[in-house]
C-alpha cells in the first residue's frame, strides 16, 4: 500500500463541540421527562437560557471577515458630537404653554350713597285672640233681665249681666255648655247692671264652676244657655 495515499482527516475541533452539544441536549431531554409538573414549566426556560449561551460560544469560534467590522469613529474633544435634547412634553410650538394675561380687572360698582330707610315690621299676634265686641250679640229668649254677654272658649269663662233695675238671686240658676251637656249651678246675688264672670275651672277671680277639665269645645259650635230656677231658657250665646 502506498504510503503517500491520502489518509482521512481527523475530526475537527468544531465537530467535537457539536457532538458534545448533541449529547448535552439528549441529557436535557432525559432530565425534562423525569421532572414533575412544576419542573416541566420551569425547565424549558432554563434550557433555552443555556442553549443561548452555547450558541454564543459556538458563534465566537467561527472566524469573521474583517471587512464586516466597521471601525468606530474617533471623536476629538474639540469636535465632539452633541446630542440634541428632546423635550419631555410637547405643548405645541413652544415647550411650555403661554398663559393668557387678562387685560383688565372687573370693575366693582361703588355702593349707593343714598340712605335707605329701614322698613318697620309690625308684629302679628300669635296667640289665640280674645273675643271683643265684634262677637255676635247675645239673645234673650224671655222677658228676664239676665243676659249672656260673651263666651271665651280658649280661656274657659262666660260673662253674664243683670240688665234690669233690681237685684237677681242666682240660687237655682244654671249655665250649661250644650255640646258636652256640662251644667254649672250658680249662686249669689247679681246687682243691676253688674257683670259676673263665670269660670269653668277654679283658681280665678269670679264665680267658679269647679271643673278640672275644659268644658267649652273650641273646634265646633258649643252654645252657652242660661236657665232660671224653673228650668226655663233665659239667654243663649251665640
Amino acid at each position: 500500500m502506498d504510503d503517500n495515499q491520502t489518509q482521512p482527516n481527523p475530526p475537527s475541533e468544531n465537530w467535537n463541540i457539536l457532538e458534545r452539544v448533541n449529547a448535552f441536549l439528549s441529557t436535557l431531554k432525559t432530565i425534562y421527562s423525569q421532572q414533575g409538573q412544576l419542573g416541566k414549566i420551569l425547565f424549558p426556560g432554563l434550557s433555552l437560557l443555556v442553549f443561548c449561551c452555547l450558541c454564543s460560544m459556538l458563534f465566537s469560534l467561527f472566524p469573521r471577515n474583517s471587512s464586516d467590522i466597521v471601525p468606530s469613529p474617533i471623536v476629538y474633544p474639540s469636535e465632539g458630537i452633541q446630542a440634541t435634547p428632546t423635550a419631555l412634553f410637547n405643548f405645541g410650538a413652544s415647550p411650555f404653554p403661554t398663559l393668557a394675561v387678562p387685560t383688565s380687572f372687573p370693575t366693582i360698582p361703588s355702593p349707593s350713597t343714598a340712605t335707605q330707610t329701614p322698613t318697620q315690621l309690625v308684629p302679628t299676634a300669635t296667640g289665640t285672640p280674645i273675643p271683643t265686641s265684634t262677637n255676635p250679640p247675645a239673645t234673650a229668649t224671655s222677658g228676664s233681665s239676665m243676659l249672656i254677654l260673651m263666651v271665651n272658649k280658649p280661656a274657659e269663662y262666660v260673662e253674664i249681666q243683670n240688665t234690669g233695675n233690681g237685684p237677681v238671686e242666682l240660687s237655682g240658676w244654671r249655665l250649661v255648655s250644650v255640646t258636652g251637656n256640662q251644667p254649672c249651678a250658680l249662686s249669689g246675688i247679681l246687682q243691676p247692671n253688674e257683670v259676673l264672670r263665670i269660670w269653668a275651672g277654679t283658681g280665678n277671680s269670679g264665680f267658679s264652676c269647679g271643673y278640672s277639665f275644659n268644658i267649652w269645645n273650641d273646634n265646633q259650635a258649643d252654645p252657652a244657655v242660661l236657665y232660671d230656677p224653673q228650668g226655663e231658657e233665659i239667654s243663649r250665646y251665640p
